[in-house]
């Protein structure tokens, strides 16, 4: 066993964990040795003496860890022999029927805690520590960010958000006139079936509102599939007379305000993770 000091705790060292493990390791093992004997007799050997090895480490690790905190206490650490060398000799009892102290006499506690020096004259009080300032909030949503988007970063924050919300995606890209086409599949549709769920026509449509003729293609492509449900994501704002034709064929209109929305209700590791990819970091 490692000796320490008075008062000071021994730690156990690498060495000593290791062969913790090793002992864990090597019980485990002979464990499984005697287990599989059953069957084959000349396991029986190996994985007795595994088990001992095992029992042996673990013990003595165990044992090291019992003594050494036992003699954490600065008495306790202290053998006689020590307090006789030094004359302090073994403790007195006192006469019978008398106490060993005064029923008056006070505990002396401030021998025990160290209570901080009240400051003086020549020693001037220690002045108070700064409190270090709180960490710098992450950056956040806002709608002025959608006007810092590139059209390719826009269409990469619209599949992610779709994907989030559980639906498997097949892309297509609209080219250089920017926006993309998003097939929305269910995850929890039957194998074989190759018919999507709803479709998303995004795109940015930057410094104009979304009329009823930027819908049109939308509503084409859901009745090409047969579909009910359709989403037109935006970071534009949408006309009136678009709410109304959207409102009437089934379309979900997702603009600045509803994207911002939606974006809200999601976790925030997945709101930092649409924010990496507005700011172009995969």
């Amino acid at each position: 066993m490692v000796v320490s000091k008075p008062g000071t705790q021994v730690k156990p060292s690498a060495v000593h964990r290791s062969l913790f493990a090793i002992g864990l390791l090597a019980v485990a093992i002979g464990m499984t040795l005697l287990v599989m004997s059953g069957r084959d007799r000349s396991l029986l050997p190996a994985g007795a003496a595994a088990l001992l090895l095992g029992v042996v480490l673990v013990g003595s690790y165990l044992i090291n860890r019992l003594q050494a905190e036992a003699f954490v206490d600065p008495l306790a650490f202290e053998p006689p022999w020590s307090k006789l060398a030094r004359g302090a000799g073994p403790p007195r009892l006192p006469a019978p029927g008398k106490l060993a102290a005064a029923p008056s006499t006070a505990f002396a506690i401030d021998k025990l805690i160290d209570f901080p020096a009240a400051p003086t004259a020549s020693r001037p009080a220690q002045p108070a520590r700064s409190v270090p300032p709180p960490p710098v909030a992450q950056a956040s949503w806002t709608p002025a960010l959608f006007d810092q988007v590139s059209a390719q970063q826009f269409d990469a924050v619209c599949e992610a958000l779709f994907a989030q919300g559980g639906f498997e995606i097949r892309g297509q890209s609209h080219g250089t006139a920017g926006g993309v086409t998003l097939w929305l599949y269910s995850r929890n549709a039957q194998q074989g079936t190759d018919s999507p769920a709803a479709v998303a026509w995004c795109k940015q449509w930057s410094g104009q509102p979304v009329g009823v003729r930027e819908l049109h293609p939308l509503l084409d492509l859901m009745r090409s599939r047969q579909l009910k449900r359709g989403t037109c994501a935006t970071s534009s704002i949408c006309s009136e007379n678009a709410r109304k034709f959207a409102k009437d064929n089934g379309i979900n209109l997702l603009d600045r305000a509803g994207l911002l929305a939606l974006i809200a209700g999601r976790t925030p590791v997945q709101q930092q993770a649409l924010l990496a990819l507005a700011r172009g970091k995969r």
